[in-house]
């Protein structure tokens, strides 16, 4: 059920925004637009927009078998958010798990998080079987719907609800997973850690020490608030959205060391594209959509990627990069529409292997299959060693989106605001010094971008409405 007063500690401050930032907006808004076949992947600036009942702080209320009242909470969504019905349907779906009746609950054996995995139930494995389970998901074949994590180890509950809000913020760039603040009883959360510890007991992993540091948590409790609420009768995180059948995207990240990860990534073709001063058309000696068009996602892909993990201080991105594979396509009725579709293609043994009903569904078109980056894992920021700041990474881009760039701008305007520092300390859950981080990271990135636009150094070409016929470069204001 719905609740109004769940914590009054939490109550939302309401933003108001004046109607200047909409008609400077609007303007972006007519710049090329994709539309997708699939209404949960549609170009933000096209597809439907959620009703203003589903843009406010939502508080869903959920009891434990000891009979405490956890929370589910979705944050109010910014203003000029880019959000889709398939956002709002998803966070509505993550709010809906009950850990007790409708999904089943296991603790995470792999990587270094020690979270809790959310699987659906299925006709071999009822809830209750899959929480009497070793937990051994991957042998069962069961995928995980939703991940809940917590600020241990090098994740931190508000980078996670962040990154959402923020992507959204920028246009929906990074295909970054929905998610929601959620509570769990500590008492069931004990019973999860124990399991976890049993299971990996003599393990030395990575997983299996920070879940030893988990049991340490339990034991003294108080000392933990990071972790633990004031009443210390409830462990708090974020609940996010599981992606499901992605690739790493090494021709991102590239291979080797964790050490030199950042390195490695400044020197891979995807990067150093984007230092190019040469316009796209002439780097690839092309302006023929399907030529171009895996290039120029790509390197918008790996831009925004950049601005993002800038402006939240992102410790942890190379090697967690991911990406599927989607139709891009000219509309045969009208060549100025860019459509995109999902596809089932994936690699077998190194090989690509595309569905013959893709193939024979393309045949014809000006079609190309590409890769679409997906940021997934965003839990390791906020507080965090800014990478990208770091080493540069934005200060030698010269390719930029310009619906991208100045969605950024008027975010930059917005966040310097009072009720920007509102917005990031009651829905996402910032504390003061986080706040003041951010924001600095903010007025960093806008100082870069906005001096080389005005020095003619950023080429506005991330934009495959430029590469259709009659398409051209837009207008973009530096400020």
């Amino acid at each position: 059920m719905l609740t109004k007063n769940l914590n009054p500690v939490l109550l939302l401050f309401c933003l108001f925004f004046t109607s200047a930032c909409a008609e400077t907006l609007s303007a972006v808004n007519t710049i090329g637009a994709v539309k997708d076949e699939l209404t949960e992947d549609q170009d933000p600036e096209s597809r439907p927009k959620p009703d203003k009942r589903d843009t406010v702080r939502k508080e869903i209320s959920l009891r434990s078998p000891r009979g405490l009242t956890e929370a589910c909470i979705i944050p109010k969504k910014w203003e000029l958010g880019s959000y889709s019905l398939k956002d709002v349907e998803k966070e509505n779906r993550l709010c809906s798990y009950d850990f007790y009746t409708n999904i089943g609950v296991c603790p995470k054996y792999n990587s270094t998080n020690p979270g809790i995995l959310l699987i659906n139930p299925t006709d071999k494995y009822s809830k209750q079987a899959i929480d009497a389970s070793s937990c051994d998901v991957k042998k069962m074949g069961l995928p995980t719907d939703a991940k809940f994590k917590q600020s241990i180890s090098c994740s931190y509950t508000p980078a996670i609800l962040a990154y959402y809000q923020v992507s959204r913020i920028l246009g929906d760039i990074g295909q970054v997973p929905v998610s929601v603040y959620r509570t769990m009883d500590i008492s069931i959360h004990k019973q999860l850690t124990d399991k976890a510890v049993k299971h990996l007991a003599g393990g030395t992993t990575q997983i299996a020490r920070t879940w030893l540091q988990f049991a340490q948590v339990h034991r003294s409790p108080s000392q933990h608030p990071q972790l633990v609420d004031r009443s210390q009768n409830f462990i708090y995180g974020a609940l996010s959205d599981n992606v499901k059948g992605e690739e790493q995207y090494i021709e991102v990240s590239g291979r080797g060391t964790y050490e030199t990860r950042y390195e490695r990534f400044l020197s891979q073709p995807p990067y150093r594209r984007l230092l190019d001063p040469r316009p796209i058309s002439q780097m690839l000696n092309s302006a023929d959509f399907v030529k171009v068009a895996p290039t120029v996602v790509q390197m918008k892909d790996v831009s925004e990627m950049i601005l993002l993990d800038f402006i939240l201080n992102q410790q942890d991105r190379i090697g967690n990069i991911h990406y599927k594979y989607y139709w891009y396509y000219l509309d045969p009725q009208n060549p100025q529409n860019i459509l995109r579709k999902k596809s089932k293609a994936a690699l077998k043994k190194d090989i690509l292997v595309v569905p013959d009903d893709e193939t024979a569904e393309m045949a014809g078109k000006q079609a190309v299959l590409l890769k679409q980056m997906i940021l997934r894992d965003n839990d390791c920021g906020v507080t965090k060693s800014n990478m990208m700041r770091k080493y540069g990474a934005l200060e030698r881009v010269r390719h930029f989106s310009p619906q991208t760039y100045q969605k950024f701008i008027e975010f930059a305007k917005q966040v310097q605001q009072p009720e920007g520092d509102s917005y990031m300390k009651n829905e996402l859950f910032f504390t003061d010094m986080d706040i003041k981080k951010v924001k600095d990271n903010v007025a960093r990135a806008k100082q870069i971008l906005v001096s080389k636009c005005r020095s003619g150094e950023l080429n506005f070409d991330l934009d495959l409405a430029i590469y259709t016929p009659g398409g051209r470069l837009p207008q973009v204001a530096c400020e």
